[in-house]
Parts: structure tokens; C-alpha cells; sequence
């Protein structure tokens, strides 16, 4: 028998030996891992790459690292790209007589584009591509005359602007004052409130807004077009740079907030935000979404707030207790040590007595120190149970404490205003629901249901109205389903149930039970009774299908359930 060191490598070349495979197919994701923290991220194409290879090696599979290695060196083998033309065109162009575009404007151009552009070359590549391409529309022979509107007559160009004879109306001259004014409102107001943090391109836009107010003359258009093209050109580069800062900035706070997953992995209380988080920065940024989890994370760190605070007092107590039992511990072994210096006189006391007389004042006084020893005893007893009673009550709150944090936690996966579940709470019972059909080969039922004519409630009634409807019909969803069975809602007035180990002819069957339960509980509002109904479909999650699949399917089913008359039931 051959021995070798327990150590990894030797267990995976014996465990491939005995079942007769090879190690080839071994995945290095820890090697890879160090990889990922040594590649470069300064450009778009860099983080792109940075991202697929991160997601190809937390899913430890190798076709998808194959493919971001295929993409990255195809990218590598595109960058060689066609330098030497592009630079000929820039000297020709540069050289090259523009119309209302001078060496000096041609040149700050230039410097603008290498300056933001210089880290990447296929994104320098294009920006000088785009700006050779302006120069050429504007590019004029050293003896052209600049042309006139097609529409002007031979006159206009020696006369100024007049009614001519016989009463025709004069051409056009210039620009409509009222459209110049609105333009002027669109580059001011409009493009500039998003350069803010650019004061050059700002107050480029406001002179080009500037000169557009005050309605030039048809003979400066070909200057104005020519600005228009570099303005344009700049505000896509400014565009460009923004997004790509947004991207890494996103990626950067992402990074942040799975490392402070890591770090407190056992304090439960804060997974719910850092899950919430997560979610609303892993998906495009919308204000909306935003705003809505910033007001249910400010609710739940409020709640916390107070019963950290709680749990710190509690914490405090806890600890003034444990010094207290300490300092009587310490009283306790000061009386017995006093009370074993008083035996040890008392015996010498005894071996040097020589009468009976002397005996008796010697017993006398044991006795009496043996009862005041008893008595502190007693008390010291007493003391050490009221304390440890008051150790348990403490221990006890802290527990209950620690709890409601946890809970309050968990309240970012619920909705505010229903209580069930929302998006991440069902993504989760979602997932948590199918791992187990899987490992059972059970059936998954899904029913999405949406509130018929709810925004005629809104409207009528008003939004309180339409906020209780919503609360009534989860009520008595949730007296209805089963306790294994998920609701959560799905936005809006649409709710989604998950139906485990169900068929899809039950899940119909149970949506319509649902329906009936609700013709059977009024709701009031304003002393008047309204019937509340849905309509909803039903799909089974199919074998190896995504559940975002099944959702789409029996979302069509509910709009069939809609366009067939409403308060019906479709299965997918």
C-alpha cells in the first residue's frame, strides 16, 4: 500500500483514479479569483470583460470563461485598427480650409478628444473618426463662394431684407425670434441641467443658446451648423464618460456591499438591507425604485434605531448585574476567610487553655461567629438568586431584542403596505419553492392575479379607498390558502401566489375559491359596498424552465382573463 500526504491534490488524483475520469476538468476558482483581483478595470472594455469573467467563474463552469476569453481576444485582435488612414485624413482635413472652422478650434478639438479618449484606443479610434467625419461635411474649395438659399433671389445678396415690388413678401432672413427664445430655453434648461459637473460644456451650450436667441441672419447658419456638429460631438463624448463613471461607480458600490455581507454574516439584522441594496443596484437605476426602497429602508433603520438602543440598555444592565455578582463573590470569600482566621484563634485558644472557665468564653465566642458567618451566607444566597433571576430576565430581553431586530430586518422583504411578500421576498420563496419540486419532483404552480377595475376605485373613491381595497383583498386571500402556499405582491394592484406540490387543475380551482371568498366579503367604503373581483392566470413551472418564463406565460393568461370578460381564470 503506497502512502501519500492527506494532502487536496493527493485526494483529487485518487478520487479521479478510482472512478477512472480525469482531472482535466478540475476548475481553479481560487486561482482564477486572484486573477480577477489583478485585472485592470479602467476602461468600458476592461469592465466588461472584468464582469463575464467574474460571473463565468462564480458559476465554476468553463464554457462560459472559454467564451469571455474568445470575446476578449477577439476584441484584442479588432483593436488593430486602421491607424495610418485615419491619420492621413486628420492631417488633410486639418490643412484643409472649413467653412467658419479655424486651425485654432480644429486644434482644441483635437486636444479635447485625446484628452478624454486616451485610455482606451477603439473609443479614440471612433470619437476621431466622427470628428475627421465633421470636418469633411464642412470642408469648402479655396474658391467657392459660400451658397445661398435655394429659395432666395440673385437680389438678396446685395439688398437687405425687404417687402419687394409689387407687394411679394420678403424671404426669410433669419430665424423666428419665438423658436430662437425656445431654443435658447431647450440648451439653457434642458441639455444644460445635465452639466452641471462640466463647466465648459456648459457654457458652450449656453453661448450656442445665446446666439440662437437672438435669431441670426441666414448667413451665419453654416457657422451655426458647424458649432451645432462640435457641440453634439462633445456632449456624446460627455455622455460616453458619464456612463462609463456611472458603470463603475455601480460596480465599485456593489463590491462594497457584498464585502459588508461578508463581514457580518452572523449579524442576521442587517442581511435584509444589504439584500434590498443589492437588488435596487443590480437592475438599471429608476428614481422611482429608488425612492421606494430609500423609504422602507428609512422605516426599517428607524425601528432598529430604537431597539439597538434597547438592546444596548439591556446589554448595560447585563453587565452591572455580572459586576454586582462579582463584588458579592468577593464580600463572600473575605467573610470566610475572616470567619477561618477566627477558627484558627479560637483552636489556639482551646490548646492554651487551662481551665474549663476559659473553654466556655473560647465556645461562646465560636458560636457567635459561626451564626454571623451563617447569616452572611444566608444572605450572600439570597443576593446570588435575586441576581442570577435578574442574569435570566436580562439574557431573555436581549434574546427577545436581538429577535425583533432580525424581524425588523425582515420587514424589507415584505411590502409596506399589504404585508406580503414583494419582488425580492417572492424571488426568494420562488427559488426556495423550486429547489424543493426539484429535489422532489413535485408539481410548482404559479397565480398571477390582477385587481379588475381597480383604477375605477381610484378614481371614484379616492387612493385611501383604493389602499384598503388592496389590504381587504390580501386579507382574505390569506384566510384562504394553505400555509405552505406564497403571496406576494407583484406591483401595483397584481399580486402573485405560489401554489407547492399542486397541479395545475387545482391551482385554477383554488384561484377560483379565492374568487368566490371575496363575492362573499363586501368591502366598505364611505358606507358604500363594493364587490371586489380579479382576474388571474395559472402556469406550472415546466421542468428546466426559468421562473420568469412561467410568470410571462401566466401573465398572458390573465389578460385572456381580462379580454374574455373579467373575474375568470386562464391556465397558461
Amino acid at each position: 500500500m503506497e502512502r501519500v500526504p492527506p494532502t487536496p491534490d493527493n485526494y483529487r488524483q485518487l478520487y479521479h483514479k478510482i472512478s477512472g475520469t480525469t482531472d482535466d476538468d478540475c476548475f481553479p476558482a481560487q486561482a482564477f479569483k486572484r486573477i480577477l483581483s489583478q485585472l485592470p478595470a479602467g476602461t468600458p472594455t476592461q469592465l466588461r470583460f472584468l464582469r463575464q469573467f467574474e460571473k463565468a467563474v462564480g458559476q465554476r463552469s468553463w464554457p462560459p470563461v472559454a467564451r469571455a476569453l474568445i470575446e476578449l481576444a477577439s476584441a484584442s485582435q479588432g483593436q488593430s485598427l486602421a491607424w495610418g488612414p485615419l491619420l492621413q485624413q486628420i492631417i488633410e482635413q486639418f490643412e484643409r480650409r472649413h467653412t467658419n472652422l479655424t486651425p485654432a478650434r480644429k486644434r482644441d478639438a483635437l486636444e479635447h478628444v485625446l484628452g478624454s479618449a486616451s485610455t482606451d484606443p477603439a473609443l479614440l479610434h471612433s470619437r476621431l473618426t466622427g470628428l475627421v467625419k465633421s470636418w469633411t461635411a464642412g470642408a469648402t474649395s479655396d474658391d467657392a463662394p459660400l451658397s445661398l438659399p435655394p429659395d432666395a433671389p440673385a437680389a438678396a445678396a446685395h439688398a437687405p431684407s425687404a417687402p419687394a415690388a409689387g407687394g411679394a413678401p420678403a424671404p426669410i432672413a433669419t430665424l423666428v425670434p419665438e423658436l430662437g427664445a425656445d431654443l435658447n430655453d431647450l440648451m439653457c434648461r434642458g441639455v444644460g441641467a445635465f452639466l452641471s459637473e462640466n463647466a465648459g460644456l456648459a457654457e458652450a451650450v449656453s453661448a450656442l443658446g445665446a446666439r440662437l436667441a437672438a435669431a441670426p441672419p441666414r448667413t451665419e447658419l453654416p457657422d451655426l451648423q458647424a458649432s451645432v456638429g462640435e457641440l453634439a460631438l462633445r456632449l456624446e463624448w460627455a455622455g460616453e464618460d458619464q456612463n462609463s463613471i456611472r458603470q463603475s461607480l455601480l460596480a465599485l458600490l456593489q463590491l462594497v456591499i457584498q464585502n459588508i455581507s461578508q463581514l457580518v454574516m452572523d449579524d442576521q439584522w442587517l442581511s435584509g438591507q444589504l439584500a434590498v441594496l443589492h437588488e435596487a443596484f443590480s437592475q438599471p437605476l429608476d428614481i422611482r425604485n429608488l425612492d421606494e426602497v430609500e423609504r422602507r429602508l428609512r422605516d426599517v433603520i428607524d425601528q432598529q434605531g430604537r431597539i439597538k438602543k434597547e438592546l444596548s440598555d439591556a446589554q448595560l444592565r447585563l453587565k452591572q448585574m455580572l459586576a454586582g455578582f462579582i463584588d458579592r463573590l468577593a464580600d463572600m470569600s473575605d467573610s470566610a476567610g475572616a470567619f477561618h482566621d477566627t477558627l484558627e484563634n479560637c483552636a489556639g485558644e482551646i490548646e492554651r487553655a487551662e481551665d474549663i472557665n476559659q473553654l466556655s468564653d473560647v465556645v461562646e465566642h465560636l458560636l457567635r461567629e459561626t451564626r454571623t458567618a451563617q447569616e452572611n451566607a444566608r444572605r450572600s444566597s439570597e443576593d446570588l438568586s435575586s441576581l442570577r433571576q435578574q442574569v435570566d430576565l436580562a439574557n431573555a430581553e436581549i434574546a427577545k431584542l436581538q429577535h425583533e431586530l432580525h424581524h425588523t430586518s425582515e420587514m424589507v422583504r415584505h411590502d409596506p403596505l399589504t404585508g406580503t411578500l414583494n419582488r425580492k421576498g417572492l424571488d426568494e420563496a420562488l427559488k426556495r419553492e423550486l429547489s424543493r419540486a426539484q429535489r422532489r419532483s413535485s408539481s410548482l404552480c404559479l397565480g398571477l392575479l390582477d385587481v379588475d377595475n381597480f383604477k375605477r376605485i381610484n378614481d371614484t373613491h379616492g387612493h385611501h379607498a383604493g389602499d384598503a381595497a388592496l389590504l381587504h383583498l390580501t386579507e382574505v386571500i390569506k384566510e384562504n390558502l394553505r400555509p405552505q402556499d406564497s403571496l406576494g405582491r407583484y406591483g401595483g394592484e397584481e399580486f402573485l401566489i405560489v401554489f407547492p406540490d399542486t397541479d395545475v387543475e387545482h391551482a385554477v380551482t383554488a384561484m377560483q375559491r379565492l374568487q368566490r371568498a371575496l363575492t362573499t366579503r363586501y368591502f366598505l367604503t364611505g358606507g358604500q359596498k363594493l364587490l371586489i373581483t380579479f382576474s388571474a392566470g395559472v402556469a406550472r413551472i415546466e421542468p428546466d424552465e426559468a421562473p420568469e418564463a412561467a410568470i410571462d406565460r401566466a401573465d398572458q393568461a390573465m389578460y385572456r382573463a381580462k379580454r374574455a370578460g373579467k373575474n375568470r381564470v386562464m391556465m397558461a
